[in-house]
């Protein structure tokens, strides 16, 4: 009687034991159908569009109100009134606010985004790590003093140099930024801590030449634009606000002196990891840095020595230095100089139309003129194109500076040896046809708002430093030995400032040694050699000229090869840049890793790789409730988040990943009824963005003793980070093992599978 009590005590326990598990899977298959509406990988295209369309936007207003002067010279004028913040508090609500975005972007899925969006989403969350990293690790508002000298500058510059308002609305934006002056100036006292000694010279220079400008310059160029139809009460307005920002300039300059020079002891180098990572998040390059010198070393030597061949045609006997000097002998007179750049544009523009090179525009808006007088005193030959938003001002200006009519012939003669007739064309060549400012037209037609705002440099200056060589090899001028010797020389000078920039930041160069460099491997005079090597110390990626045309020379010989006798380099021209100014890795996926039309692929161009993984967790209780699935980590929010998922029950700590070098993939077997499931990870392969992930599962066999509970196996490991925007999958084949465990171990209840026969 007691047995037969116990058996009907211990049967509403059981039938209780076996019934919840079937109320937990039902509760799990509703959580389960309210999640996959929210899980990423299940977020239909259309969803995914609208929230990255969102996204983007709210991004290029948070950037541009971080950043106001940018928005003013992109043709983007409700930011006009606004001088930059860069308190430590701004920058960091800025840090926070990046993050933000690319917790939000991370949420996305760009697998079911289409083509063109996709590549939006790999611009924006590249360019967003690249401002964190500028923020929070370089940290040039914190390091370097000329941040906030150009930005004074340059905030009142491009308001005045355009005509897109009237000059009263004009002034009134002139007015609201010069009164800030002062107060971005007291944030460079507080933020500033030990910047190189390099950088405080600089910025007193700098700074100098600021008091200049505004003293001098800013009143030209209100008269330019019309000041003289403002009334005397304005034009009181305005000398009394030009003159606060001279006073706050004179004791900013005092500060510098007195206060911050002392104290320049930082060194100017970034270091190899900031560097490598700029250059991943600015313009998506993964090559070493040993490999990047490598390259420029090899091209160097092969460069110099096409030099030599040149210079003894040119000017037997006397060397390179000797015939460049013969090349610069020839040269436009003063009166001359801008007819003759006219003539020489008609010229280059004819050669582009006639031989294919590519498709002009309908429309060009472009004028020739000196230089302003205020500008003379920094500038050569510039091209000065509008924002490409600005939809009032569009005309174009190229300007080209002549000597000084005070100045002695000799100094007249040298200035205009820099227009020699055959470094005139190469330097039009890439600053108007069909350098920058054909690139600046097909841009104007880019219909990404993203990829308008948001330009490579190296896509940009490639581009133009690659027409030099590209225009001449398609026989412009005729195979002439002097204007190849002139092309090779601009090349020349910038290679050793992808060199000296890469050896300064990331290999020990001194600023004196790249002086010598740029000297003893440029040919360049002392003078020219320390300003290169300075402006090397403070802008770590002026490789960019160099890299840039490099990959397009590459790409242009890997779509060569794919095209086969079809190809025409005028068609490939026109598609390189139909795609805006992205990284030229975007549009390398575009042009070779995509196919034609589709937008789901994620082919890319480089050949399948197996990835080295470690494990980081396992585990059987994950609160993971959905099916087979598999997570891409790319943050450490992302981590945390996952972390709290799936080490439900358990108090050990989180394994650290640094995230700047590494990923995390996690593999979910999805919800299972009873124990006697598990997963782990046998291989992972990259392909370009692409990561396929090949799992080995386990499932219990018939008569095996499980645990009766719900339970969800995942794996993580840790990778090498792949790039930004890469995807996960599944291998469609997946091996299956049996289980081998001790079940004696387990203190839960078990239950015996039955075993079924067969179907007769």
């Amino acid at each position: 009687m007691k047995r037969k009590l116990s058996s009907l005590l211990l049967t509403p326990l059981f039938l209780v034991s076996m019934l919840l598990p079937s109320i937990d899977i039902a509760t799990a298959q509703r959580r389960r159908s309210t999640r996959r509406n929210s899980d990423p990988a299940n977020l239909s295209a259309s969803n995914a569009i609208a929230r990255f369309n969102t996204v983007a936007n709210e991004y290029l207003k948070g950037y541009y109100s971080f950043n106001p002067s940018a928005a003013t010279a992109a043709g983007l004028h409700e930011y006009d009134s606004r001088l930059e913040t860069r308190s430590r508090e701004a920058v960091g609500r800025e840090v926070s606010r990046l993050r933000d975005v690319l917790n939000l972007l991370a949420r996305i899925n760009p697998a079911v985004l289409p083509e063109e969006t996709r590549y939006d989403y790999l611009v924006l969350t590249s360019h967003a790590r690249g401002q964190l990293l500028d923020l929070q690790d370089i940290r040039a508002w914190q390091r370097d003093p000329n941040v906030y000298n150009r930005l004074i500058s340059e905030s009142v510059d491009s308001i005045l140099k355009r005509n897109y308002a009237p000059i009263e609305q004009r002034l009134n934006s002139v007015l609201a930024r010069e009164r800030e002056v002062a107060r971005l100036l007291d944030e460079a006292r507080a933020n500033l801590e030990t910047p190189p000694l390099i950088y405080t010279e600089t910025a007193l220079a700098q700074a100098r030449g600021s008091i200049d400008y505004f003293s001098r310059v800013v009143p030209q160029m209100i008269e330019r634009a019309g000041g003289s139809s403002l009334s005397a009460a304005r034009k009181a307005e305005f000398e009394t606000a030009n003159n606060g920002v001279i006073t706050a300039l004179r004791s900013f300059i005092e500060w510098l002196e007195r206060d911050l020079l002392p104290r320049s002891t930082g060194s100017y180098a970034i270091g190899e990891e900031n560097y490598r990572r700029k250059l991943l998040y600015d313009e998506m390059v993964e090559t070493s840095i040993a490999q990047l010198i490598a390259d420029g070393e090899r091209e160097l030597r092969r460069t110099q020595e096409e030099m030599r061949v040149l210079a003894e045609e040119v000017a037997p006997g006397r060397g390179i230095k000797g015939a460049l000097r013969a090349l610069g002998r020839e040269h436009p007179s003063a009166n001359g100089l801008v007819g003759d750049t006219r003539s020489e544009l008609d010229r280059i523009r004819a050669f582009v139309r006639t031989e294919n090179i590519l498709t002009p525009p309908a429309r060009e808006n472009l004028k020739v003129d000196e230089t302003p007088e205020y500008a003379r005193s920094t500038s050569f030959a510039s091209m000065d194109s509008p924002g490409a938003f600005e939809r009032v001002a569009t005309e174009a200006y190229y300007y080209v500076t002549p000597p000084d009519s005070q100045w002695d012939e000799r100094r007249k003669d040298e200035h205009l040896s820099f227009y020699n007739r055959y470094a005139l064309p190469v330097i039009s060549i890439h600053e108007v046809y069909p350098g920058h400012y054909y690139q600046y037209l097909a841009l104007k037609r880019q219909p990404s708002r993203v990829r308008v705002a948001l330009g490579s440099a190296s896509f940009s200056e490639g581009w133009a430093h690659y027409c030099e060589q590209m225009m001449l090899d398609e026989g412009f001028g005729g195979n002439n030995p002097k204007l190849r010797l002139a092309q090779l020389n601009l090349a020349l000078l910038r290679l050793c400032r992808y060199l000296v920039g890469l050896r300064l930041h990331t290999a020990g160069m001194t600023y004196e040694q790249g002086v010598e460099f740029f000297m003893r491997e440029g040919y360049q005079e002392r003078v020219n050699a320390e300003r290169e090597a300075r402006r090397g110390t403070l802008d770590p990626t002026y490789l960019v000229y160099t890299l840039g045309k490099m990959q397009i020379l590459a790409l242009r010989e890997e779509y060569r090869r794919r095209m086969g006798a079809s190809f025409n380099l005028g068609d490939f021209h026109n598609r390189l840049l139909s795609y805006g100014m992205p990284p030229v890795k975007i549009i390398r996926l575009a042009m070779l890793g995509e196919a034609e039309g589709s937008s789901n692929s994620t082919h890319t161009i480089e050949p399948p790789r197996t990835v080295d993984f470690s494990v980081l967790a396992t585990g059987y209780n994950s609160s993971y409730q959905g099916e087979r699935a598999v997570q891409l980590i790319m943050n450490q929010g992302e981590w945390e988040n996952a972390w709290r998922l799936n080490n439900r029950g358990s108090s050990g700590p989180m394994p650290e990943v640094n995230f700047n070098t590494r990923a995390v993939v996690i593999a979910y077997q999805g919800l299972k009824r009873t124990g006697g499931y598990g997963i782990s990870i046998a291989e992972i392969r990259r392909e370009g963005t692409t990561l396929t992930v090949r799992v080995n599962e386990q499932s219990p066999k018939p008569g095996d003793f499980v645990t009766e509970a719900l339970t969800s196996p995942f794996v993580a490991v840790s990778i090498p980070r792949p790039p930004d925007g890469s995807i996960v999958k599944f291998v469609d084949e997946v091996n299956k093992i049996e289980q081998n465990r001790n079940v004696k171990e387990r203190s839960y209840p078990l239950r015996r599978r039955k075993r079924r026969g067969r179907r007769g």
